[in-house]
């Protein structure tokens, strides 16, 4: 039974509890079975589903994630089994944003979905973890996973350059595909959303008042305008930036700029430990 270690070695235990109590703890080759079937299920949700439950032998309602530090994580399992799991392995398993030691650090979570970042964080050592969710379906589902590992609120609110409004396609089963439209056709153009609605969006200068040591951006394309509506914070603490660099294709040649606007003392890397990231200290 090989052990599951994240990428830099370090070994992780993830056990799934069933509806019906049943328990099952995952190792290096069912995880990967499991990722597997997320890969050729693409774009096919329930019977991806279905297809993971029948290689679990359950069905899973919650997973608990012990690190190597002996802290714990419990996650109430969504409806979208096969992305949450795929999540699990990009955010947690490959650290795709690189998130290190936080140890003391204060955190910004900007597009936080259920919430694997922002107790990620916390197990890493955080100080202080502000989660922003703008679906409030998903927000719901953040909130619980957060009031059960004894954590604060999440803030159900879209983060951009300034205060107003904009529509946004969203899923209702803790999807991490919810966007709002920022001028490109492109951007998630094979998936289906259930829903449209208005919102209220805010920039992050107008939330966080103090001190930033570390800001996680994934928010479908709309980068550049929470960078934007970050400003006043990038310019005077200078946090480490890690954020999605892929969903537009010019999104690695303009995300740099907007970045260096801000301040130009920025040593900025592409990262690939899962999807492409843009890592800034």
């Amino acid at each position: 039974m090989a052990a599951i270690k994240d990428r830099r070695g370090r070994g992780l235990t993830l056990t799934i509890y069933g509806a019906d109590g049943a328990v099952k703890q995952l190792d290096a080759a069912a995880l990967e079975a499991v990722l597997r079937v997320k890969r050729v299920l693409s774009g096919k949700p329930e019977l991806c589903t279905k297809a993971i439950e029948k290689i679990l032998a359950l069905t899973p309602t919650r997973l608990e994630i012990r690190f190597w530090n002996e802290k714990k994580i419990l996650l109430n399992v969504p409806a979208d089994l096969g992305n949450f799991i795929n999540d699990v392995d990009c955010v947690i398993i490959r650290d795709q944003y690189n998130a290190g030691d936080l140890a003391g650090k204060i955190v910004v979570d900007a597009g936080a979905n259920i919430g694997l970042f922002s107790l990620y964080a916390s197990t890493l050592g955080a100080r202080k973890v502000y989660p922003f969710e703008a679906v409030a379906e998903t927000c719901k589902i953040l909130n619980r996973n957060l009031a059960l590992n004894g954590a604060l609120k999440a803030v159900n609110i879209a983060l951009g350059a300034e205060k107003g409004e904009a529509e946004i396609k969203f899923n209702t089963r803790g999807e991490g595909s919810s966007m709002i439209d920022c001028g490109d056709a492109g951007v998630n153009r094979e998936i289906t959303y259930s829903g449209r609605r208005l919102l209220k969006v805010a920039p992050l200068d107008g939330l966080v008042k103090g001190r930033v040591d570390f800001i996680k951006l994934d928010v479908e394309g709309y980068e550049k305008n929470v960078l934007l509506g970050a400003a006043r914070i990038i310019r005077k603490y200078k946090p480490v930036l890690s954020l999605a660099a892929y969903h537009r294709p010019v999104d690695k040649k303009v995300l740099p700029k907007v970045i260096r606007s801000l301040r130009a003392d920025y040593k900025i890397t592409l990262n690939t430990f899962a999807e492409h990231d843009l890592y800034c200290e």
